[in-house]
């Protein structure tokens, strides 16, 4: 299959030299995600280390061509890429009004990958009517790499395109503010998060004298739980911007005798999801697994099955036991008796 977008972007960005602007990955599960996107969500559950992993398959069978030049080139191929996919890995907990959190993610595009590890530290600020503000910054590592086995240059032996792989890095910096409070009008626990990522616009130097960066990115999020007999409605609202394209997700989940979880999301300008997930009761805790499927209503769906995302989350507390005090006998001596 010919690969005439997202792969001939990257080729021609690189041939020339610069990479522009990377876009951060997208996930439809938001909402069980928020350390990815904030790191003021870090220490956000009191008392319990919350552990989430993800993955999604975007665009399923885009990939695996062969990218072409444009047919006034004589449609000469320049290089094979693979779908968009995305891995991510958070675990997140607080220590009395100080939150930690651990995000990793990594990300396959055409012929490029992203790995980046960001630690999140939070300061937690508590309220009298039960709500919390936080601020968070994220510190991490932006590394990129590009696998030159899968392209073929224009001009044979072109010192700018890589006959392997190439990596680089550069130090990236986070921040986001989270406020949660207990309940708010007919919504019970409720949240909204803002945030930026990238504020340093880290930029990837690679050793073939090429560049990649890292765009600023905006992001703010909300939602709440409505609460009825047997059947929880939440509603969750995503604003995403790096400043030049904007989009937003809506969606609804429904959520029946805190078990089952059905929902859908429109992600703009043409985007739909269906969500579905289970509860798993574990003693005291819950591990909830759920799985959406996107369906593009753009002339891209001409070329691909749609885009698939599983999660997985569980939070735990944990139990330290108290101290044992042993009794204090007086010392009684020869003098005293």
């Amino acid at each position: 299959m010919k690969i005439k977008f997202t792969i001939l972007v990257l080729v021609f960005g690189f041939l020339a030299n610069h990479l522009k602007a990377q876009q951060d990955p997208q996930l439809t599960q938001f909402m069980n995600n928020k350390l990815f996107y904030n790191p003021g969500f870090a220490g956000s559950t009191p008392d319990r280390i919350c552990v989430n992993l993800a993955y999604r398959s975007q665009w399923v069978g885009y990939g695996g061509g062969t990218a072409f030049t444009p047919e006034i080139n004589g449609a000469k191929p320049v290089g094979r890429g693979d779908e968009p996919t995305t891995l991510n890995f958070g675990i997140q907990g607080n220590i009395k009004r100080f939150g930690i959190g651990l995000n990793i993610w990594r990300d396959n595009l055409g012929f490029t990958n992203t790995l980046s590890p960001t630690l999140s530290l939070s300061y937690i600020q508590p309220f009298n009517n039960g709500s919390s503000l936080a601020f968070g910054l994220g510190v991490g590592i932006i590394q990129k790499g590009i696998n030159g086995s899968k392209l073929v240059p224009l001009t044979p032996g072109d010192p700018l395109v890589p006959t392997g792989d190439i990596v680089a890095n550069a130090v990236n910096l986070d921040f986001g503010i989270y406020y949660k409070i207990p309940q708010l009008s007919i919504f019970d626990d409720f949240y909204f998060g803002l945030s930026s990522l990238h504020l340093n616009s880290p930029v990837v130097t690679f050793p073939t004298g090429g560049d990649s960066k890292q765009d600023r990115h905006y992001y703010a999020y909300t939602g709440g739980i409505y609460r009825m007999t047997n059947i929880d409605i939440n509603p969750n609202v995503f604003f995403k911007s790096d400043g030049v394209k904007t989009s937003f997700d809506f969606n609804c989940l429904a959520t029946y005798n805190q078990t089952l979880v059905g929902g859908l999301s429109y992600r703009t300008p043409q985007e739909f999801s269906l969500l579905a997930g289970y509860n798993l009761p574990v003693k005291n805790n819950v591990i909830q697994f759920m799985y959406s499927y996107d369906l593009i209503t753009s002339d891209i769906v001409t070329y691909n099955q749609g885009s698939h995302e599983i999660s997985l989350r569980y939070c735990f507390g944990i139990s330290v036991p108290p101290r044992q005090v042993k009794p204090f006998y007086p010392l009684k001596t020869p003098r005293m008796l």
